[in-house]
């Protein structure tokens, strides 16, 4: 069934029609009807209008259901790609979210969905600093072996200035001294 595009839901947005149809369910057509008009600042739908939006919401609920848990499912699936988390807690909020949604509870669904987020934003803060405690670790290393490699090449710097000093050796031998000390 098509809806007509000057009835008065006409100017929800999808995410609002949804939620006005969650609060239907608990409401008689008139505190229905109070509701949209207190919430939106629309005029207040007929009796007739609310049921036949009623009735065609409940025809489109099960796709909208099914894409939101599909839409969970590839938000959390994406997380668990990504590494962020692990295999079987991916699978438990899938599954948590995909329950939540069937149910009819989408706000449920969105909540473990933002749980799984923060999990996994925990996740990265942790590996983020990991990496960079062994990115400082190898900084470290590195600082290290530099220094012990000038540290070498201030002791060959050393002696060569003996050798260079050393008046009892002759030019040859002074050369050969020098090319055994830096490995030519």
């Amino acid at each position: 069934m098509k809806r007509r595009c000057d009835s008065w839901s006409s100017s929800l947005s999808e995410e609002q029609q949804w939620s006005s149809y969650e609060r239907s369910k608990g409401l008689t057509w008139f505190d229905f009807a109070q509701y949209i008009q207190d919430e939106y600042g629309i005029s207040p739908p007929k009796k007739t209008a609310v049921y036949e939006w009623i009735a065609y919401m409940r025809t489109q609920e099960g796709e909208y259901r099914l894409s939101r848990a599909i839409a969970a499912r590839q938000e959390i699936q994406g997380l668990s790609d990504a590494g962020e988390l692990d295999a079987r807690t991916a699978d438990a909020y899938m599954a948590l979210a995909n329950d939540a949604i069937l149910s009819g509870d989408p706000d449920r669904a969105t909540s473990i969905v933002d749980a799984a987020v923060k999990i996994c934003s925990a996740s990265l803060r942790i590996k983020e600093q990991k990496n960079s405690a062994s990115r400082i670790e190898l900084q470290k290393k590195t600082l290290e072996l530099n220094r012990d490699k000038f540290i070498a090449a201030e002791k060959r710097l050393n002696s060569v200035e003996n050798l260079a000093k050393d008046e009892t050796l002759s030019d040859a031998d002074r050369t050969q001294k020098i090319k055994e000390i830096f490995g030519l």
